[in-house]
């Protein structure tokens, strides 16, 4: 083996461990930032959920006949607010996680997408491509588990009462499509305006054009593009 190239090796990988390591820092930060306003409105808008459900029927805890069978009493509307209210806490709670689940894979795997592009293309593909895979399974699993547990949860109280349960469940998928929005609007603001400091600082001090790929950080935006579309 050649010394010079196994020191231009080690060289190499100790810059992409030092991105990788700059890249998990700006990525975990941004999320606890933006978590602690997602966390804000979860709280509010639990509550908005909870007296607007419980005020339909006066925050009522008789029960009541059920539209699909008159013939028999469902549960009272104030249970109902409370459990959809739960589900709504439960689907945010599930969505955090998994956008948090997400972000570590997707750090992980440009570091090894990195390495292994020294191989060739075919290499680098190989290993983006099953990081995506187990990224996007492993989230949809994630999701399932816990709305397939708050199902049969919820179900010890509601019996045969389905109206009820499923009047209950919708909170959930609420949830969790409200706190995966912010995170798809706040790491797109956070990612455009990384591209743009990138551009600037690149103009200013290395007289680097616009979108030029001699920009790394031109290439990330490019790529956060292509992983988003």
């Amino acid at each position: 083996m050649n010394p010079m190239c196994d020191l231009y090796e080690h060289q190499l990988e100790t810059i992409i461990l030092i991105l990788f390591f700059l890249c998990i820092v700006g990525a975990t930060s941004f999320l606890f930032t933006e978590y602690q306003y997602v966390g804000i409105f979860m709280i509010a808008f639990a509550v908005l959920i909870f007296v607007f459900l419980g005020s339909v029927e006066g925050f009522s805890t008789s029960y009541q006949q059920c539209t699909y069978d008159t013939t028999k009493m469902c549960k009272p509307a104030l249970f109902t607010a409370v459990f959809s209210t739960v589900s709504f806490i439960l689907g945010a709670i599930t969505s955090v996680i998994s956008g948090f689940l997400g972000m570590k894979i997707a750090t992980y795997a440009n570091a090894r997408s990195t390495l292994e592009a020294r191989k060739g293309v075919g290499k680098a593909f190989i290993v983006a491509f099953r990081s995506g895979a187990v990224m996007g399974f492993l989230l949809a699993a994630n999701g399932l588990l816990v709305l397939y547990i708050t199902i049969n949860v919820f179900k010890i109280y509601y019996g045969d009462d389905w109206e009820g349960l499923f009047e209950a469940i919708t909170g959930y998928g609420l949830g969790g499509s409200s706190m995966a929005l912010f995170g798809r609007v706040g790491g797109g603001i956070y990612t455009k305006a990384a591209d743009v400091g990138a551009d600037l600082v690149g103009k200013v001090e290395r007289n680097i054009p616009e979108d030029d790929p001699i920009n790394p950080a031109v290439n990330i935006y490019f790529s956060h593009i292509i992983l988003v579309k």
